[in-house]
Order: structure tokens, then C-alpha cells, then sequence
């Protein structure tokens, strides 16, 4: 008898409960309403923009850098990066296709022009905008931000580069090579027991790799400069 007076008791309680929300949802229908269309209206704006807007622009963005890509390859790095009369740079495309595929690539050729015109700043500015995650491209631009802080002499953010590019590139040709500079970079400040982890690194797990014939070498020099 109790738990059939408690079972009523739980009906009584859900029934309230249920009157409740049906007031609330009659009382605030119109609102409810409105706010409904606004969510919808913003989904479908959300999927136009990137459905349709964001396409065009990377149509449009790959047709203005075709012409800086190939100055770029051809080595005229200044035409490439600013443009001229008839090139559009990726300067350009960048200020005008920024939020495209496009126009993310083009922060990366950028950073590549400026670390040739000796630009160092402005390719730190470029890179530390490009993102990817292409298991090539990613570890190449992580390296050469670090090559542009080694050129404006921010050293620590330099050999942090470095290391951040080899342990994201974690292959047989790429992680040694960055590993290297990393351990030269280490010598330069003075910090030869870090050196001399980085070489020892190169010689056990790169044995293979070019960095790894001559870095006994290395070794050597660390072992000495450390005492």
C-alpha cells in the first residue's frame, strides 16, 4: 500500500512537472519561435558561406597566385612576395583570400620569399600563420621559423623550432637534419650537455641519416666544450 502511495505520489510529481514545461513552451511560444528560425537561418548561412562564398574565394585565389608561384619558382622572390603590374604576389593574395585553402598556402610561400630577401621578421610573421598538417609541409615550416628567429639571434625560440620540427617530422631524413641545427644552436648558447643529448640522439636513433656519418665529431667537440 505504501509503494503504490509513493508510485502515485512520483505521477503526481511527473505530472506537474510536464504542466510546467507545456505553460512555459505556451507562454513562450512566440519567442520560442523566433529563436528556432534564428538557429536556422545561421545554420544555413553557416553552410552557405562555406559551401559556396568560401569556394568562389578559393577559386578566385588560386587563379591570382598562379603567376607568383611561378615567379617563385623561377627564383624572382621579390616579384613572387610583392608582385608587380602583372603578377599578383602573395602579399596580395593573402590580404585578399586569407580565409581560403589558398590563401593559407600563400603565408607559407611568403615566409619562403621573405627568408630569401633576408626579410626575417616578416617571414617569422608569415609562418607563425600558416598552419597544415601535411606530414612534409609541417615540419619544414616549423624548421624554417626556426632558421628566421636564428637570423634575428632569438636563439631559444630558434632551437625550439628545431626540435619541434623533428619530433613532427619523426623520419629518417628530416628529424636529423633539424636535430643538427638544433645541437649547433645549443653550442651557441652555451649549453653543451643539450648539444650533447641532441648529437647522441642523432647517432642512436639516425644512424642511418648523412648528420649521423660525421657526428661523432660533434660528440666530441660537446664533451670538450662542457668541461
Amino acid at each position: 500500500m505504501a509503494e503504490e502511495s509513493q508510485n502515485v505520489g512520483q505521477l503526481e510529481q511527473i505530472g506537474e512537472s510536464v504542466s510546467k514545461i507545456e505553460k512555459f513552451f505556451e507562454d513562450n511560444k512566440k519567442t520560442i519561435s523566433i529563436v528556432v528560425v534564428v538557429v536556422a537561418v545561421l545554420i544555413c548561412g553557416f553552410f552557405a558561406y562555406k559551401n559556396l562564398y568560401l569556394t568562389k574565394q578559393q577559386d578566385k585565389a588560386l587563379a591570382a597566385m598562379w603567376q607568383a608561384q611561378r615567379a617563385f619558382d623561377e627564383d624572382s622572390f621579390q616579384i613572387a612576395l610583392y608582385g608587380n603590374e602583372n603578377v599578383t604576389g602573395f602579399v596580395d593574395v593573402i590580404d585578399e583570400y586569407s580565409n581560403t585553402k589558398a590563401g593559407n598556402t600563400a603565408y607559407y610561400y611568403a615566409g619562403c620569399c621573405a627568408m630569401k630577401l633576408g626579410e626575417f621578421e616578416d617571414a617569422v610573421k608569415y609562418l607563425k600563420k600558416f598552419s597544415t598538417d601535411d606530414p612534409i609541409l609541417e615540419p619544414l615550416s616549423i624548421g624554417l621559423l626556426g632558421d628566421a628567429y636564428c637570423e634575428l639571434n632569438e636563439l631559444d625560440k630558434a632551437v625550439s623550432k628545431y626540435e619541434k620540427a623533428a619530433k613532427v617530422a619523426d623520419d629518417e631524413y628530416m628529424s636529423p637534419m633539424f636535430l643538427s641545427k638544433a645541437g649547433l644552436v645549443y653550442e651557441k648558447l652555451g649549453k653543451y650537455n643539450k648539444a650533447l643529448d641532441v648529437y647522441e640522439k642523432i647517432k642512436k636513433e639516425y644512424d642511418n641519416s648523412p648528420q649521423a656519418a660525421s657526428i661523432d665529431k660533434y660528440i666530441t667537440r660537446a664533451n670538450l666544450l662542457k668541461k
